[in-house]
């Protein structure tokens, strides 16, 4: 456990030094500053304006940061050839892994408080009330985050970094319209329908993390669903970090 706690903190120390790491925080933090914006010359239900844009600029920042900060975590480490000298230690490959996504999802943590801080202060510039539903929309979208950030992951361990950018980025888009698509193939062949089909079966559904109607209507959310939510998600995170252990447990390093 302490072999993982270790690489967990390199990795937090190496994210935040990152450029990439600062211009999609600024990315985030301009979405949000836009939604106050648009919320001024909009009239009435300023913050339905600022939830509605602000949320999803968090998300798409969160998952930006998650894909392309995951793509390059092995990768790059294999490059260096820094990896060799930690895998000369006392530590498995898995546990690497392990630490290394650690690292990851404490980054994305710490982000996404910075920004959830930063939502409800533009909620009550615009005189709107935080409430529970804005939380749960917000952890949601750390917990989208971290699925991808797992994906990547995976594809750093075998993959280039603009490879699985690429893949990574194919991913996030077909998760995110697996409804959509699924509801197309209804009128298409066979074969595209069962493919449609046996694809929204594997891949996550990112409509599942997506709480932010429910937040900007102040809809009631049941806890059971919240829980699911995040069992599901976690399921697969814990899917991916396998997948990325056995992959590099098998890997030669030359």
């Amino acid at each position: 456990m302490s072999s993982i706690t270790i690489i967990a903190a390199n990795c937090i120390r190496e994210t935040l030094r990152q450029r990439l790491f600062y211009n999609i925080v600024i990315f985030g933090v301009g979405m949000m500053i836009f939604a106050m914006v648009v919320s001024d010359i909009t009239f009435g239900f300023p913050d339905r304006v600022v939830r509605s844009i602000g949320l999803s600029g968090v998300s798409i920042a969160l998952n930006l940061m998650a894909l392309l900060l995951g793509v390059s975590m092995v990768h790059r480490e294999i490059e260096r050839k820094t990896l060799f000298v930690v895998l000369t230690r006392p530590i498995e490959r898995w546990q690497y892994v392990v630490g290394r996504y650690l690292g990851l999802v404490c980054a994305l943590t710490a982000v996404s408080v910075g920004f959830g801080l930063m939502f409800i202060l533009m909620l009550l510039y615009v005189m709107g009330t935080p409430n529970v539903q804005d939380i749960i929309a917000l952890s949601a979208n750390v917990v989208e985050a971290c699925v991808i950030g797992a994906f990547a992951l995976a594809l750093s361990c075998f993959s280039t970094p603009s490879l699985s950018a690429g893949i990574g980025l194919g991913f996030w888009v077909a998760c995110a319209s697996a409804d959509n698509l699924l509801n197309l193939s209804q009128n298409s062949e066979t074969s595209t329908k069962v493919l449609v089909t046996i694809l929204s079966w594997i891949l996550p559904n990112f409509h599942q993390f997506n709480y932010r109607e429910a937040a900007i209507y102040s809809d009631t959310i049941p806890w059971i669903e919240i829980l699911s939510t995040f069992m599901y998600g976690g399921i697969y995170i814990i899917g991916f970090v396998a997948l990325a252990s056995a992959i590099l447990s098998r890997r030669e390093m030359v």
